[in-house]
């Protein structure tokens, strides 16, 4: 058991430690933007960034107590099954909500399509790059013809779980969705399972894997054959498409994903919480209580060396022989 559990802890650090932030491509499958280059794949890029998000979070009791069950998420329907409504509010003090600068009234949104739920920016290494026609959705509307092709962007929805830990949220399961869209289609693209976060002053990292089982059911690939999302999202160090990469072991990704975003404050501000579905005062409250602010951050992606995928092989290949000789024995 000794050997066995050493040996688990030694992949572990092994994963960790050659794990690295990946430059990745995207490729929309037609050459776009206003000069064209001869082919249909973005610069090599480093994050993808978004700004300007009304993060709307739901908590399943007291915020300030630690153990509470928390949901967030920017999807309308899930949002409203939990008591909110978009409009002027009071807060559980019976006061106007004070959600700092993201309105000058305290009122809640249903967020903004695109602008509330869009990637804006395509992050290049060493700078400006090759979108191959991306825009951001806002000042630009998808599906504007160019000279060379059709605008496009990418929007998200994401729908992630926690519970309180008295500084802020620990994060340990939900969703964040990609969307490739171009004014006439739209389609998933991604879907990055969150396992865990991490809290710090004003920041809050998620982390995930990339996966393309959409609906979450058994590791199923629900791309259907089609092949704009398999070659969609590309690794630029192994060459391959993170469709690929995950294909080799789709129980257990490849592809990592973190999200760094910024959290003012951590934890809600009485003043900023209302009791959905009623506005009721904190005494009276019996909902769930909601919370919006804005949110900006960036989406980086990992793959472990091709070396110490090799490693890994090995390292397992040891510990099963351990369980062999352990059972023999």
């Amino acid at each position: 058991m000794i050997r066995k559990t050493l040996l688990a802890t030694a992949l572990a650090g092994l994963v960790s430690s050659t794990a690295y932030a990946a430059p990745f491509t995207l490729n929309p499958g037609f050459d776009g933007g206003f000069t064209p280059d001869g082919n249909t794949v973005t610069a090599s890029l480093n994050e993808l960034g978004f700004t300007g998000t009304y993060a709307t979070s739901i908590y399943l009791g007291n915020p300030a107590v630690a153990g509470t069950a928390v949901v967030d998420t920017n999807i309308l329907s899930v949002m409203t099954s939990y008591g909110f409504s978009a409009g002027a509010h009071t807060n559980i003090l019976g006061t106007s909500v004070d959600n700092g600068n993201l309105t000058p009234n305290g009122e809640f949104f249903a967020p903004p399509i695109p602008a509330g739920i869009n990637i804006d920016a395509l992050n290049a290494q060493g700078g400006s790059g090759d979108g191959e026609g991306f825009a951001d959705g806002v000042f630009t509307p998808y599906g504007i013809p160019t000279a060379n092709g059709t605008t496009w962007g990418l929007t998200y929805q994401y729908e992630i779980k926690g519970t309180t830990t008295g500084s802020g949220v620990d994060y340990t399961s939900g969703y964040f969705d990609i969307f490739y869209t171009n004014g006439t289609t739209s389609k998933q693209v991604l879907r990055i399972n969150i396992t865990n976060s991490s809290l710090t002053i004003a920041e809050l990292v998620l982390n995930g894997s990339v996966s393309f089982d959409f609906d979450g059911v058994g590791a199923v690939d629900d791309t259907a054959g089609d092949t704009v999302i398999q070659n969609f999202f590309n690794d630029v160090p192994s060459g391959k498409s993170f469709y690929d990469l995950w294909k080799t072991n789709t129980t257990a990704p490849v592809v990592q994903f973190r999200l760094d975003t910024n959290v003012d404050p951590a934890v809600p501000d009485p003043a900023q919480l209302v009791c959905g579905f009623s506005d009721a005062l904190a005494a009276d409250c019996k909902n769930p209580l909601i919370r919006q602010t804005s949110l900006d951050g960036s989406a980086t992606f990992s793959v472990p060396e091709p070396g110490s995928l090799a490693l890994l092989g090995l390292a397992v290949t040891g510990l099963g022989f351990v369980g062999r000789r352990r059972k023999q024995a």
